[in-house]
């Protein structure tokens, strides 16, 4: 039996047990510590004035948008995977996405790129190909954030609306010449110091990529919208604002290196943007409330995720062995 087929070592599988379950359980404590900070008695007495059974109608759509955008982001990070060359299932694909969506609650932005080449080995994808993929992927969600960002721009600058063409040339730079975003990718892994991602990239897989990326922002970002309508935001001026918004937040919060998934951060982007069409003060409960519902939506979703794919897991195991008989 050569070293390329030799079988991991037994206690590998049962320490992978345990370091995902400190993982997780890290991840609920940095949770619960960050959010008991919050001032949640403006939340009360905001939601005093207001109907409860509508907020919380615009509270359940909220949380299903924006874990419909996580679902979608998913599909961005497969098809990035592929744009590197690996075609991997999305099952493999969705196990390795769900579970970085617990890590990023922790602090340090390296622990979420360790765990993806680490169970990227484990599917047989080269630690070359699956850091170009994270970093590939980073570079997307960073292009299509700024591009859906711009969508505020008229609200929040004062600006008319033909600054929202400018929000079209990023991602159709990208879309004609898919290079560009290994490029981009590069320059990325240099300012982190990490191995270049390889210049050959499939075009299909990266177009694909973008769009399901600016799609997720898109559908992500109506989950702030939700929000800002319940608490009395004009429903029309502020759909562009709040996506746009949603998208600028995510990006500081991406780029605060500091901060477990950019809190304190992102709420300060949301406050400074939500006030162009709310009060300071429900702005900013707005900005609390959002920060809760994503917090529960993404790691509702990263758990329902991990469950379907360790079903799909065990489903494939099961079903080997006859496939393998009937094939004899």
């Amino acid at each position: 039996m050569t070293a390329a087929t030799a079988p991991a070592p037994r206690w590998r599988a049962p320490l992978r047990r345990l370091l995902t379950g400190v993982l997780l359980l890290a991840t609920v404590v940095f949770v619960v510590v960050a959010l008991r900070g919050q001032d949640w008695s403006t939340v009360v007495t905001t939601l005093r004035g207001q109907r409860p059974g509508f907020v919380v109608s615009m509270a359940a759509l909220a949380f299903l948008a924006n874990a419909a955008g996580l679902v979608v982001t998913m599909l961005s990070w497969r098809a990035t995977l592929a744009g590197v060359g690996e075609r991997v299932s999305t099952a493999d694909a969705a196990r390795i996405f769900y579970l970085g969506q617990f890590v990023k609650y922790v602090p340090g932005k390296v622990l979420g790129l360790v765990l993806s080449v680490q169970m990227g080995r484990g599917i047989g994808v080269p630690a070359s190909r699956m850091s170009a993929a994270w970093l590939l992927a980073l570079m997307i969600s960073l292009l299509t954030g700024a591009t859906v960002g711009i969508a505020a721009g008229p609200e929040i600058l004062g600006a008319s609306s033909a600054w929202l063409l400018l929000a079209v040339l990023p991602v159709a730079a990208v879309l004609v010449r898919p290079r560009l975003a290994g490029l981009g990718a590069v320059v990325l892994a240099r300012v982190r110091r990490r191995p270049e991602p390889p210049t050959a990239l499939s075009a299909p897989g990266i177009r694909r990529a973008v769009l399901a990326q600016l799609a997720a922002w898109l559908i992500g970002g109506t989950h702030l919208w939700f929000l800002a309508v319940a608490l009395g935001a004009p429903p029309l001026r502020a759909l562009p604002l709040c996506v746009g918004a949603f998208g600028l937040a995510a990006i500081a919060g991406v780029l605060a290196v500091f901060a477990p998934d950019g809190i304190g951060v992102r709420e300060v982007v949301v406050l400074a943007a939500l006030s162009a069409v709310l009060p300071v003060p429900v702005a900013g409960v707005v900005a609390l409330v959002s920060r809760a519902v994503v917090a529960l939506s993404e790691l509702t979703t990263a758990g329902a995720g991990l469950l379907a794919t360790e079903v799909v897991r065990r489903r494939l195991r099961a079903a080997a062995p006859e496939a393998e008989a009937a094939a004899a």
